[in-house]
């Protein structure tokens, strides 16, 4: 109980900064902001508070970071850009991908590097 109460105020909480992030950038740069950002905090977030509780840990990585970030959007831009142009799409996709992963490495060492 106390793990998905966690989850879901955390949820909450991600969910509407997500929203205040697309009210202030165009969707596409919106999108890019919180994944490259979440991404980012969800690595520090694992390098940083390994022994934290659980609910701590479900409260910032799923509930916060998970609803702040968006693989549906992303999906759905992928599918918009790659029905223009496949080349368009694909760049998209694996620049989307690719900096997602170095932004969580790059959490994950700073998230290290600080202690717990």
């Amino acid at each position: 109980m106390k793990n998905g109460l966690a989850v879901g105020f955390g949820g909450m909480a991600g969910a509407l900064l997500r929203a205040g992030v697309y009210e202030l950038a165009s969707s596409v740069a919106a999108l890019w902001t919180v994944n490259l950002l979440g991404s980012f905090f969800l690595g520090w977030v694992a390098g940083r508070f390994q022994q934290k509780s659980a609910p701590f840990r479900l409260f910032v990585s799923t509930g916060l970071l998970g609803s702040f970030t968006t693989f549906s959007a992303f999906s759905a831009e992928w599918f918009r850009l790659i029905e223009a142009s496949f080349v368009q799409g694909l760049l998209f996709a694996v620049g989307m991908t690719v900096l997602s992963a170095a932004a969580a490495a790059a959490g994950l060492a700073a998230g290290r590097k600080g202690g717990a």
